[in-house]
C-alpha cells in the first residue's frame, strides 16, 4: 500500500468521525434550543391559565377594577380552535371541567404527576399530534382547595425542523467528507511529488551516473535524512566502482607482463629450439609461479570474503601466535638488517579463528619487514585493550592520502609496478579476514612518517 493510500485510509475515517461528532453536537444543541423555546411557550400559556382561573368574572367579563383574562375568554382563544396548543382542566374528582375546543371528544391524558411549577411529559393525542404537556396543580385562595390543569403544545414544528436538520447534517457531512478527502488527496499528491521525482531520478541512474547526487534542498524536512543517506550510499558505491575499475586495470597490468614474457620466451624457444636453454624454461616456470601466486592470493581473498558465516572460533592466545608469525619473516629481517622489537603481553586471549588470525598477523609483519627502510626497526605490540595488536614501522615514502588505498587490491605505491615480488594483495586479504572475524584493521601515519597498523576489537 502506498503512503498516499495509508494516509487516506487513516485520515478519511477520522474526518468521518469528526463530522459525526460535530453533527451530534449540532443536533443535540439545536434540539435543546427548540425544546427550550417550546417550554417557554408552555410557561407562557401556563401563566395565562393561572391568571384566567384567578380572575373573577361578572357576566363573562373580569370584575370591575381587575385586569386580566377570564377562564372563558382563555378557553375561547383562537389558538385553541386549531391544532397546536391545548388546554384541559380537571375537577377534584378527576373529571374534565373545561378543555380547549380543538380537543373535541378526546382529551389530554390525565397526568400521573402534578406540581406547582408544572410537571413536563410528552404523549401522542388520538389525532396523531405529538405534544409536550405541562401539568400544574394550582392552589386556590380562600380555602377553595386545589385544581389541576394541563397545557400542551404540539411538537410537530420541532420534529419537522429536527428531521430537516438530520437530512442537512447527513448530506452536509457526506459532502464535507468527500470535499476533505479530495483536498487531502490533492495535498498528498503535491506533497509527495518530490518523492516521485526522487524515484524517477533513482530509476534513471546507472553505474555511469554514480557521481550524481539527489538534491536535498527541494525535499521535505522528513525526507532529507533519507536523501542524505542515499547520497552517502551513492558516494560509497562510486568509490566501490572506482576501486573495481582500478582493480581491473591493475589486475590486467599484473597479468600482462608475465604473460607477455612467457609468450615471448616460448615463441623464441619454438623458433630456434637449438638456442633454447635451461634458463629459458626456468624463466617461464618462475613467471608461471608468479601468476599462480597472484591467482591463489585472489582466490584466498574471495574465499575469505565469502566465509564470514563459516568462521570457527576458539580461544587463541595472541602473544605466541605473533611470535610464530614474526619468525616466518626472520630471514628477510636479517637480510635487510631490520630489528624486530616485541612488546607482547602474555595471557591475552580472544575468541577467534586461528587460521584467519594467522593470515592477518603474517601479512602485517611481512609488509612491515619488507617495506621498512633497511637498518630500521619494526615494533610488535599486543595488549588487553581495544587495540589488540599494533605493528609499527617507518614509512617515509607514504603520505596521508595513501592510507585510503592501502587496503585496495593490487594497489602499490610504485605506480610503475616495477617490483615483481609483491602483488599488492596482502593487506586486502588481511582486511577481509579482519572483517570476517568481526575485527577492525586501521592504518595510521604519524607526522614523523611512522606507519602503525592496528587490529582493534569490535565496538
Amino acid at each position: 500500500m502506498s503512503i498516499r493510500a495509508r494516509l487516506l485510509t487513516c485520515l478519511v475515517p477520522g474526518f468521518a468521525v469528526v463530522c459525526v461528532v460535530v453533527g451530534i453536537v449540532v443536533f443535540v444543541t439545536t434540539k435543546r434550543g427548540l425544546e427550550a423555546d417550546l417550554d417557554a411557550r408552555l410557561a407562557e400559556i401556563t401563566g395565562m391559565a393561572r391568571t384566567a382561573m384567578r380572575t373573577p368574572a361578572v357576566d363573562g367579563r373580569p370584575a370591575p377594577g381587575i385586569r386580566g383574562m377570564t377562564l372563558d375568554r382563555f378557553v375561547s382563544r383562537d389558538e385553541f380552535s386549531t391544532t397546536g396548543e391545548y388546554f384541559q382542566l380537571w375537577g377534584p374528582d378527576g373529571g374534565t371541567e373545561r378543555k380547549s375546543p380543538n380537543l373535541g371528544a378526546a382529551g389530554l391524558p390525565y397526568p400521573t404527576e402534578f406540581s406547582r411549577e408544572g410537571a413536563v411529559s410528552e404523549c401522542t393525542l388520538p389525532n396523531g399530534d405529538t405534544v409536550r404537556i405541562r401539568a400544574v396543580r394550582l392552589i386556590q385562595t380562600g380555602g377553595r382547595g386545589t385544581v389541576d390543569f394541563a397545557v400542551a403544545a404540539s411538537r410537530k414544528d420541532v420534529d419537522l425542523r429536527m428531521s430537516r436538520l438530520v437530512v442537512e447534517l447527513v448530506v452536509g457531512g457526506v459532502a464535507c467528507c468527500a470535499a476533505l478527502s479530495g483536498l487531502l488527496a490533492l495535498a498528498l499528491k503535491v506533497a509527495l511529488r518530490p518523492l516521485a521525482k526522487l524515484g524517477e531520478r533513482a530509476a534513471a541512474m546507472d553505474a555511469e551516473s554514480l557521481d550524481q547526487r539527489f538534491p536535498t534542498e527541494s525535499m521535505p524536512a522528513e525526507v532529507r535524512p533519507i536523501v542524505a543517506r542515499l547520497n552517502d550510499l551513492l558516494a560509497r558505491l562510486e568509490q566501490g566502482f572506482e576501486r573495481e575499475r582500478r582493480f581491473s586495470g591493475d589486475l590486467a597490468h599484473e597479468l600482462r607482463t608475465p604473460l607477455a614474457a612467457i609468450r615471448t620466451t616460448s615463441e623464441v624457444a619454438a623458433k630456434w629450439p637449438e638456442q633454447a636453454g635451461t634458463e629459458d624454461f626456468r624463466e617461464i616456470a618462475d613467471l608461471a609461479a608468479r601468476l599462480q601466486q597472484t591467482v591463489d592470493t585472489l582466490l584466498t581473498l574471495a574465499r575469505t570474503e565469502a566465509s564470514a558465516a563459516g568462521v570457527s572460533r576458539e580461544p587463541v592466545e595472541l602473544a605466541p601466535l605473533v611470535r610464530e608469525c614474526a619468525a616466518l619473516s626472520g630471514r628477510m629481517a636479517a637480510e635487510r638488517n631490520i630489528t624486530v622489537v616485541e612488546s607482547l603481553q602474555s595471557g591475552v586471549e580472544l575468541e577467534s579463528d586461528p587460521r584467519l588470525l594467522r593470515i592477518i598477523v603474517t601479512n602485517l609483519v611481512s609488509n612491515a619487514v619488507e617495506y621498512a627502510p633497511p637498518g630500521s626497526r619494526v615494533t610488535l605490540a599486543c595488549g588487553e585493550g581495544a587495540r589488540m595488536l599494533a605493528v609499527t614501522n617507518p614509512a617515509p615514502g607514504l603520505s596521508t592520502a595513501d592510507l585510503t588505498h592501502l587496503f585496495d587490491r593490487l594497489w602499490r605505491k610504485d605506480t610503475s609496478r616495477s617490483d615483481h615480488t609483491h602483488s599488492g594483495l596482502g593487506l586486502a586479504v588481511a582486511q577481509s579476514c579482519a572483517v570476517a572475524l568481526g575485527l577492525e584493521l586501521v592504518a595510521e601515519l604519524d607526522p614523523d612518517g611512522t606507519l602503525s597498523m592496528s587490529l582493534l576489537r569490535a565496538k
